[in-house]
């Protein structure tokens, strides 16, 4: 019988590297789609909501043990993890964090990035949230709303407390972005260990996803609403075109003022883990 496991967020915090690592892995079938979001049903931003098609995203081998999963909006998600539970009672879960301020920044470039995010100015994106959350000044091209809420999404502890108090603590595990920087290949077998399958002498350790921006917000609309029509017709093929539209990130200085009110508002939403080693614990582990 295969283990279900879920990488649930959050985002900005490493998930993509982590589930890239593990699809390589002849043990884990990991999603054909890496955030096919099936089970936020209190959301706008589902991939997949057909469970026979949901079922059909996994590459299962006759090696296979765990089937596998990472859609970074389940954490916040009010209905996801309770809807995974229902489904597989089972389940383990991966929550990955990092420092709530830095994820903030790193989701407002994203936001910007993915073309959700009009705004250019990241101190003006932070004071439209309570407009925003009131439905006053919403994009037209972001999909979900809660992609513009910053401060609920960076609010890690109280969405990991929330985690914790649903999944029972051998069932999860908590890791910290810093501690997949500085030791990339422990906090990988700490995963495989938590999940139970062998290590598989994994050496290749490179980062994924790394932040980028588009050259042209223009083409960059052009593109997404083509994928967007690929999507209603079925289609699944990929043609690599959207990447000559995308350079690497170049972040322009957060201004100081900004960063006091980011950390002001999200003091004691940095999620701590007692060991110190390698930073990362199951939930009765967490301080």
């Amino acid at each position: 019988m295969t283990e279900r496991f879920f990488i649930v967020g959050a985002p900005k915090c490493g998930t993509t590297s982590m589930a890239y690592w593990l699809s390589e892995h002849p043990e884990i079938a990991m999603s054909r789609i890496k955030e096919p979001h099936y089970f936020n049903t209190d959301m706008g931003n589902r991939r997949i909501t057909d469970r026979t098609e949901y079922e059909s995203l996994f590459p299962v081998t006759p090696r296979t043990r765990v089937l596998a999963e990472a859609s970074t909006w389940y954490l916040y998600s009010d209905a996801a993890v309770p809807n995974i539970l229902a489904a597989y009672p089972d389940a383990r879960f991966l929550a990955m964090t990092r420092d709530p301020v830095q994820m903030a920044i790193s989701l407002f470039y994203h936001n910007r990035y993915k073309l959700h995010e009009p705004l250019e100015d990241i101190s003006e994106a932070w004071a439209a949230q309570e407009r925003r959350a009131a439905g006053i000044g919403l994009p037209v091209d972001c999909e979900e709303p809660a992609y513009l809420q910053y401060r609920a999404a960076c609010s890690l502890r109280d969405l990991v407390d929330r985690l914790s108090a649903r999944v029972k603590p051998e069932k999860l595990l908590i890791l910290d972005m810093e501690s997949l920087r500085q030791g990339p290949g422990e906090a990988y077998r700490a995963v495989l260990d938590f999940i139970g399958v062998a290590d598989d002498g994994r050496t290749d350790f490179s980062a994924r996803n790394e932040a980028s921006q588009q050259r042209s917000r223009l083409l960059g609309q052009a593109f997404r609403h083509g994928a967007a029509l690929k999507r209603k017709l079925g289609l699944r093929f990929s043609t690599g075109i959207t990447s000559l539209n995308r350079e690497r990130l170049t972040r322009k200085e957060v201004p100081e003022a900004l960063i006091a009110d980011m950390t002001r508002d999200l003091v004691g939403q940095r999620v701590v883990c007692n060991n110190e080693t390698v930073r990362y614990s199951t939930s009765g582990g967490l301080r």
